[in-house]
């Protein structure tokens, strides 16, 4: 159970994170996601965690630029490591968002808002405020899409295969 008391089984966070990788990848970064979100850039950032399957404890960390297409990452996932962190990138309209899905709670650590007004004291505050629900709502809308998919026969039949396939280099 999540630290908020909402059940959230614990493969949840893990297999969405190597969703949003792999998918990422696949779409060049570009999901058109249910309103009000629309079309969105995600890319996987400058950091992946992994942990072994029965612990919390992180086991492997790949930082650095494009950590996700490294040959580590790969062959940790490829040899049972379970993403326990990722840090991507978003880009609505004009808006850069940057933040790390942590843990099996999917917690938001290290958000960087962009920053759009830069004078006045409430304005800002305001802003900031719009930012981080519209951050909320577009990380909520790429989880709205991967569990639609993550309940259908396609998923069994035509997506995890597909993934699998992507994670041992076979795709």
């Amino acid at each position: 159970m999540s630290t908020d008391g909402l059940p959230i089984p614990s493969h949840t966070a893990g297999e969405f994170y190597v969703w949003l990788w792999w998918t990422s990848e696949g779409r060049g970064g570009v999901f058109d996601l249910a309103a009000p979100v629309g079309r969105v850039d995600v890319w996987v950032d400058e950091r992946i965690a992994f942990r072994n399957p029965e612990e919390q404890k992180v086991v492997a960390v790949m930082t650095g630029q494009n950590p996700s297409a490294s040959l580590e990452a790969r062959a940790a996932l490829a040899g049972g490591k379970v993403l326990q962190d990722l840090r991507i990138g978003v880009r609505r309209d004009d808006r850069e968002y940057f933040v790390t899905l942590k843990g099996p709670n999917m917690h938001f650590q290290g958000l960087k808002l962009p920053q759009v007004v830069t004078e006045g004291g409430e304005e800002v505050l305001y802003e900031r405020m719009h930012l981080y629900d519209e951050i909320c709502l577009i990380v909520a809308g790429l989880f709205q899409e991967w569990s639609g998919l993550r309940t259908t026969a396609e998923w069994d039949r035509g997506i995890l295969p597909e993934l699998r396939k992507w994670v041992t280099g076979k795709a």
